[in-house]
């Protein structure tokens, strides 16, 4: 059985702020399981993923440089199709957070929740902040621990991250899966001080 757990993938440029590392620091002041890893290369990245897998841990976090086609990785690009195609039977069942400019959008969503069977994907889908993100994922982290330390609850998630994202004015978006649906995907926009858009969407892949 999948453990409660947090395994970090972080590659960014030599001249950010690793908010990935300070978030694993923080996890595991606080008590909670977590791996931290950073890759060179695609391949490494791919090795990761299947790390991942073996770890056995529910919840992968992803923090690198993105947009709506994809991930940066040593100025090369990982596109969505590719996410896709190095998650397969990986992301089954498990959720993806992203600390990644634009990551969170209905492409990837899309692709990983209708075509990989994970239960969420939950990012910013604007340009990002490191401070901010440095200050945004401990707290989710370490509240929604505090509600539920053995698994995370959807309505546990949507009430914590309103509360995070009032406090720090960073805006995110979470898509979830619809049972049974293979076609559509659940979309909430959760902004500050503004009510939760809660939407059915259509997805952009066919399965």
């Amino acid at each position: 059985m999948a453990q409660y757990g947090v395994y970090i993938i972080e590659f960014l440029r030599a001249e950010d702020f690793c908010d990935g590392e300070t978030l694993h620091a923080i996890l595991e002041a606080s008590g909670i399981p977590t791996k931290y890893e950073w890759p060179d290369t695609i391949e490494e990245f791919k090795n990761l993923l299947v790390d991942f897998k073996n770890s056995d841990y529910r919840y992968l976090h992803i923090s690198c440089h993105a947009d709506e086609t994809g991930f940066e990785l040593n100025g090369d690009e990982i596109t969505n199709e590719e996410i896709q195609k190095f998650t397969a039977g990986i992301l089954h069942n498990k959720r993806l957070f992203l600390s990644a400019c634009k990551g969170a959008n209905k492409d990837l969503a899309s692709r990983i929740i209708l075509g990989n069977s994970a239960y969420s994907l939950m990012g910013i889908p604007t340009k990002l902040r490191f401070d901010k993100s440095a200050l945004f994922w401990p707290a989710f982290y370490h509240l929604i621990n505090e509600e539920d330390s053995k698994k995370m609850r959807r309505a546990h998630i949507i009430q914590i991250v309103k509360k995070c994202v009032d406090l720090f004015s960073i805006p995110v978006n979470y898509y979830s899966k619809i049972s049974n649906s293979t076609t559509h995907l659940r979309r909430l926009r959760i902004r500050q001080r503004q009510p939760v858009d809660n939407r059915k969407i259509k997805g952009t892949i066919r399965i």
